[in-house]
């Protein structure tokens, strides 16, 4: 072998330093070890060929390399394997064994993971739409949220956060096991129903939950008990090989995991109706949640994060604030779920506890972050009350979930909708306006595509649906940018390009657009315990049909399809079993639509319309039959919608940003922003029963807006008036 020729002892190679890197001419393959030889790997073809002959001590600066040569045409109905094989605390010859089997039986592992995949899909929740790369977009998350699941040999299986290499930088490739990431995760994957999944990760959390006896040294024991039921935030996965948890400090390092944890294990009950495993669970729940209200240190209802560790942020000035509206929002959306739990499991006293804390946790968030002279809710607060004036994006969790005063709500969403939080590639951690703002800045200004996913979900929520759409949109343009189905870590806040410390494939990122396409646009909440689906859809107006494939209740299955056309909405729903499921159909229409009548199975049906200045939406519910039709006759009106474009990688924020559509004195507002000098085209239904029109031209079905030259890059805002 060109370079080294290994000193052989019965299984493994003796080398300088004790780390190995060779190529193995008998498995056409690299071997490569650890230092300690505590972990072996194979990787090559058995059509390889070597090209790079590194020192056996050391790794080469440029990736070990070999190649594969065949004549033009020779691999037509031919099909050569690349195998990576690997094996820790394993004999080399054990290793090779594997390696071997792989490669000669590449077809079965091939087909086998052709009907794994098959089955995923056909097994949960599908979604049709007209728009295919959307539809594609979710058929990919699903596996990439699923393929984060993780067997390791020593510590069992659980969901880790993405995968990326890692690189020549201090920042290891992140294929860890993150409870944080993983709570968040479990609202997208128990959105489309991968309910194993779900599963096998909320209960690999437990078993890293602190505990009495918990084995940590460093700590007195005073200590250890105080953090009784706190969640690990992070777990290497050489945890064994290292001693994790003694030698490092990041295992418990964050406060906002254990509520997390909390409505991560609410949104699995309520979605699968589970009881048994939050039965089997119901003293992990409590010990979180009885940790979380330790973590209330001036007894106002609320977590600080005054020695409970991380919030929102990981670093710079506000990192150790003593309150965050982020870690807030989840905690008081914990007990909400707590409360839920409690009331299945019959803990009436926890039940009647946890709402007194509800109740004192809702009017402490309008308290203690509503600021009434800026329209908005700050990021967080100090410890003798002064809020942290800067517009962020982690206050809209409590929007999401419903916590806030809806008027002030509706003000603020109003502000944050605005371009100098709100990109064409996702939404900003922090406020361009921001002295603070920095455009590489992991917490200060950079692009996360996790913040995407309550920020959509929460527009579509409040019904800003066009606000929703681009920015669900923006999420789901990057499945197409840097790789099948995956979706990076963090981007910049000035550009559309990922950082280069961002991981590849992370996945809140994939959480990014699936959550707000599910329980946003879709608006599709199951209740298995209370057997009831809440379909709330907020369908653009070019659209002209979605469909619902394999809605389970336990044994039950439900399809709906939905379709509309000018002057009606149709519901079928399909209904194979035998249990009694009740339907709360909300679908919303434009301010400017008037519903006339609904009728179900043919018969008229009672609805009730709630309309504002910004929204209109009905409800309607009924108990299912085996063919359910549900008809909405409703008037025609003019429609406004958004024409999506692939932004490129590298352009910089141009897009036109709807702030706010409303409908007053037979008219439909939209104030807008768009970059000076920039024209833009929003689609437009029904032009022929427009009027007139303000602040834009009317050119067929579409309405072209205008920005003046007379700013130099600046977003410039412009109110439109359509009369109808």
């Amino acid at each position: 072998i060109p370079g080294f020729i290994p000193v052989m002892q019965p299984e493994w190679p003796a080398g300088i330093g004790g780390q190995y890197s060779y190529w193995d001419n008998d498995v056409h393959a690299y071997v490569i070890s650890e230092s300690q030889q505590r972990a072996i790997f194979l990787c090559g073809s058995p059509a390889g060929k070597e090209m790079t002959a590194p020192p056996a001590h050391m790794f080469a600066d440029n990736p070990l390399q070999f190649k594969i040569e065949v004549a033009p045409g020779e691999t037509v109905s031919k099909y050569i394997p690349i195998v990576i094989a690997g094996g820790i605390k394993a004999k080399y010859s054990e290793v090779k064994n594997l390696y071997n089997d792989l490669w000669k039986n590449a077809e079965e592992y091939y087909l086998h993971n052709y009907d794994y995949y098959q089955n995923l899909e056909k097994s949960t929740i599908q979604v049709i739409t007209p728009d295919k790369r959307l539809n594609l977009a979710f058929a990919w998350g699903k596996t990439a949220l699923h393929n984060l699941l993780v067997k390791n040999p020593d510590l069992g299986e659980g969901l880790v956060a993405g995968y990326g290499l890692s690189g020549a930088g201090e920042r290891p490739g992140f294929a860890w096991f993150f409870g944080g990431d993983a709570f968040i995760n479990s609202l997208a994957i128990n959105s489309y129903q991968d309910f194993s999944t779900e599963k096998d990760a909320l209960s690999f959390a437990q078993k890293w939950q602190r505990e009495e006896d918990y084995p940590i040294r460093k700590k007195s024991l005073d200590e250890v008990n105080h953090d009784i039921g706190k969640m690990a935030h992070e777990l290497s996965q050489s945890d064994g090989l290292v001693d994790w948890w003694n030698d490092y400090h990041y295992g418990y390092n964050h406060a906002d995991t254990t509520p997390w944890y909390l409505v991560a294990m609410g949104d699995y009950y309520h979605q699968s109706g589970d009881l048994k495993f939050i039965k089997k669970s119901w003293k992990s729940i409590k010990q979180a949640y009885q940790w979380c209200l330790n973590k209330d240190s001036d007894s106002d209802g609320l977590m600080d994060l005054k020695g409970a560790g991380l919030g929102a942020l990981e670093f710079g000035k506000y990192v150790h604030i003593y309150a965050d509206a982020y870690t807030s929002m989840i905690w008081t959306e914990a007990i909400n779920k707590v409360i839920e739990m409690a009331n299945a499991v019959g803990d009436s006293k926890l039940k009647s506890q946890a709402e007194v804390q509800l109740k004192k946790a809702s009017e402490a968030l309008e308290e203690k972050f509503w600021i009434n002279d800026l329209s908005i809710y700050a990021y967080g607060a100090t410890e003798d009350g002064k809020k942290v004036e800067e517009k962020t994006p982690w206050p809209v969790l409590g929007m999401e979930f419903g916590l806030l005063d809806s008027s002030r709500v509706v003000k603020s969403f109003e502000l944050l909708n605005d371009a100098d939080l709100v990109t064409d590639w996702g939404i900003r951690s922090l406020s361009v306006n921001s002295k603070l703002f920095d455009p590489m800045n992991y917490n200060y200004g950079a692009v996360w595509p996790f913040i995407g996913s309550f920020f959509a979900t929460a527009q579509y929520r409040c019904n800003y649906n066009l606000a929703g759409y681009s920015t669900l949109c923006s999420i789901v343009n990057h499945v197409f940018e840097y790789g099948l189905g995956v979706v990076p870590e963090v981007f910049s806040g000035l550009t559309n390009q990922k950082l280069s410390e961002a991981y590849h494939d992370q996945g809140f990122s994939t959480t990014g657009y699936i959550e707000p396409l599910m329980k946003g646009l879709l608006g599709l909440d199951v209740n298995a315990a209370n057997k009831t689906i809440r379909f709330s859809p907020h369908i653009p107006a070019n659209w002209d049909s979605v469909t619902i494939n394999h809605i389970k209740i336990d044994k039950d299955i439900v399809n709906l399809k939905l379709f509309k056309n000018d002057e009606a909405l149709k519901l079928f729903i399909d209904f194979k079993g035998e249990g009694k499921i009740n339907i709360i159909f909300e679908p919303n229409f434009d301010p400017g639509i008037k519903v006339k009548s609904v009728f179900l199975n043919n018969k008229e049906h009672n609805f009730k319309d709630i309309v504002n200045s910004h929204a209109h939406s009905i409800i309607t519910d009924f108990k299912l039959t085996e063919k359910t039709v549900i008809l909405i006759n409703h008037t025609s009106a003019p429609e406004i919608y958004i024409i999506n474009k692939n932004v490129r990688q590298g352009q910089d924020n141009r897009e036109i940003k709807v702030l706010s559509q409303k409908f007053s004195q037979n008219k439909i507002v939209l104030s807008v922003q768009g970059l000076s000098g920039h024209d833009y085209i929003l689609g437009i239904t029904h032009p022929e029963l427009v009027k007139s029109i303000y602040g834009a031209e009317l050119l067929g079905d579409k309405i072209l807006v205008k920005t003046d030259d007379l700013h130099k890059r600046k977003y410039l805002k412009k109110e439109i008036k359509i009369e109808i």
